[in-house]
């Protein structure tokens, strides 16, 4: 998905605190044989703001809120109708669909020690019903303000939940201010998504709390009031910072890091080699990593991008060369997308038509020549513009607009900067005006999330259900309750098939023929362009901890950047 460098991109990366030798607190955790030490993400700015519900705060970036905010239930990502009891002991949902309950686990409890009530779960689902800032689960709106019933959360829908129960259970759980928890301050409820929330504010209910934070590593330790589990043998977790993971992966191959969530080139000659009885990599294929258009007039070149027609999407869909992405941006360790529905290897019963419907080098600059001729714009001193008023109908541009946008992608993420570049270079070949910029992945981040972009290189929501990654790309939050958009498509029918395919039971007839549909609209309409399919970045070390997810043992969706953090944190046990 992301995280992985290139060298010709980032001289700065000896200044990375990775390397070995250079960082004393990474030194003295290797001392302590239960300190797990991972990195989840590159390029960050460490801030000490732990709002699990900002998308720029560090504990967000750093992707460790499910450290301390745990789901109500556990689901397994690579497998399907596999789950573990969590902060919740059961997930059922009625035969209409329309009412989920969870029966809470008596053994949850907040790091302070007083209970985690069904009376706090429902005001968490109250307060993301009524407040967007801090629906960053993409939960539909409630028909009915959510009921505790002694251990028993209900919750009721104006509509079919059927495909969204595993959406509902992995809601993180946070306290708000309607708790009223005894002995907690004003501040360490969560109310909104720009609050700004310290470490030692953080009211979790996870295995694990933010005790240490430095611009250079935070540390999260073992929090006495977790129960769920036996106490883990891993006491603490320190995430590091890294400028690039080029130093990430020094750390790793030094046995500096024990997990870490990047790509690294040449794994096996870097990594693997280094300790072939101790270092591993497992990078199965979690989601579709897409160019994500911004089809706005607002995006920074919405007056020139002509991204505002699904045709001229479609073409630079079309034009791009999809193995050399796999080949050269990714090293192989992701495959080209190979169909237009966006759904992975994982849901490829659901594909129908469109298993196979790419062609995977790209067309010639005589097909895209043709095929944006016939839909009404003119080569002009080597470039498209509009022309016709065809395609100024579908641009809402004047005549003579040559077609230019930009992608932008983090420094950081160099596999993403890698390709960013391929596809420029590839549309600049056959007409079509494209640049790339790089820059942090902060300011990335914040431009993702204010729309401030024309296309992003960005992964896909994954899973087993097609109708996650749908969701992910097509949601309109006034309708489906999604909160992503990061494009600002809009098309209403394809709110209305998912309204109808989160009411359906996955593989049922009914629920492949929506499927179809939304199929056909990310086909024709190609809000985004599906171009590799994005591995879950998994390196790990067996030196001091055992327990990790394997191909052979796929317990969990792999890798540090995930709610099943703490599942996999807790089942690790000493060498």
């Amino acid at each position: 998905m992301k995280r992985k460098l290139v060298s010709s991109l980032v001289a700065v990366s000896s200044l990375s605190i990775g390397f070995v030798g250079m960082f004393s607190g990474v030194s003295s955790a290797l001392q302590n044989p239960t300190v797990l030490t991972e990195e989840t993400n590159v390029g960050v700015t460490f801030i000490n703001n732990f709002n699990p519900v900002d998308s720029q705060s560090v504990s967000t970036q750093m992707a460790t809120n499910a450290l301390s905010y745990e789901p109500l239930i556990q689901y397994d990502s690579l497998k399907a109708n596999v789950w573990y009891p969590w902060l919740a002991t059961s997930e059922t949902i009625s035969p209409t669909g329309t009412v989920v309950t969870f029966t809470m686990n008596p053994k949850a409890t907040w790091s302070n020690g007083q209970p985690l009530t069904a009376q706090h779960v429902a005001n968490e689902f109250n307060e993301l019903s009524s407040n967007a800032t801090t629906n960053v689960f993409g939960i539909p709106t409630l028909a009915r303000p959510a009921t505790a019933s002694g251990s028993k959360v209900t919750l009721t829908f104006s509509t079919p939940q059927f495909a969204n129960v595993q959406a509902l259970g992995g809601v993180l759980i946070f306290p708000v201010a309607a708790d009223n928890i005894k002995g907690v301050a004003p501040s360490q409820y969560v109310t909104n998504g720009t609050q700004y929330m310290t470490a030692s504010q953080v009211l979790g209910n996870g295995p694990y709390l933010p005790t240490r934070y430095d611009t250079q590593l935070i540390t999260y330790t073992y929090n006495p009031n977790w129960h769920i589990t036996p106490k883990p043998y891993v006491s603490a977790v320190n995430i590091p910072s890294y400028v690039a993971n080029s130093g990430a992966t020094t750390a790793l191959a030094a046995h500096q890091l024990d997990w870490a969530g990047n790509d690294i080139p040449q794994a096996q000659k870097v990594f693997i080699n280094s300790d072939p009885k101790h270092n591993h990599f497992y990078y199965p294929a979690g989601s579709t990593v897409t160019l994500w258009f911004n089809v706005s007039k607002g995006a920074p070149n919405g007056q020139t991008s002509c991204l505002g027609d699904p045709a001229f999407r479609n073409a630079i869909s079309q034009a791009i060369n999809r193995n050399e992405l796999s080949r050269i941006g990714e090293t192989g360790y992701e495959q080209p997308a190979t169909s237009a529905s966006g759904m992975t290897p994982t849901q490829s019963a659901y594909m129908g038509i469109y298993r196979n419907s790419y062609n995977l080098n790209g067309w010639s600059k005589q097909q895209v020549t043709t095929y944006l001729t016939a839909h009404g714009y003119a080569l002009s001193n080597g470039y498209f513009q509009v022309s016709s008023a065809t395609a100024q109908a579908a641009t809402g541009l004047p005549a003579g607009t040559r077609c230019h946008f930009v992608i932008q992608d983090p420094a950081s993420y160099t596999d993403y900067a890698e390709d960013a570049s391929l596809i420029s270079q590839e549309l600049q070949d056959v007409g079509i005006d494209v640049g790339y910029t790089i820059n942090n992945t902060g300011i990335w981040s914040a431009n993702i999330y204010s729309r401030s972009f024309d296309a992003v290189v960005h992964w896909g929501a994954g899973g087993s259900n097609p109708y996650t990654q749908f969701e992910n790309w097509l949601d309109d939050s006034p309708t489906t309750g999604g909160s992503t958009d990061y494009g600002q498509y809009q098309n209403a029918a394809a709110q209305s098939y998912l309204v109808q395919l989160a009411g359906l039971a996955p593989g049922t007839p009914a629920f492949q023929s929506v499927v179809n549909n939304l199929s056909a609209i990310m086909a024709t309409d190609v809000p985004v362009a599906p171009i590799l399919y994005g591995a879950d970045w998994d390196a790990y070390t067996t030196s001091r901890f055992v327990g990790w997810v394997t191909p052979q043992d796929q317990y969990a969706y792999p890798g540090p950047g995930t709610n099943a953090v703490a599942l996999i944190v807790t089942r690790l046990t000493k060498a």
